[in-house]
């Protein structure tokens, strides 16, 4: 095959950039998010902490719904 082929079409390629710049708005925003917990006084390891707790409470919560 030719590797003109391979190359996406025009709106397939359009659509390619729009996720990307998609992509890029969702990766700043959460940096922001990120930089503003980290000045409210947050630790990279506490957060970990709470979330492995509240998957923690979900799994006791599903399994007192199962009885």
């Amino acid at each position: 095959p030719s590797p003109r082929s391979c190359q996406p079409n025009g709106a397939n390629e359009e659509a390619l950039r729009y996720e990307i710049e998609e992509l890029k708005q969702k990766d700043l925003a959460l940096d922001q998010e990120i930089a503003q917990l980290l000045s409210e006084g947050y630790s990279l390891e506490e957060l970990e902490k709470h979330i492995s707790l509240l998957h923690e409470y979900n799994d006791i919560k599903d399994a007192g719904q199962m009885l």
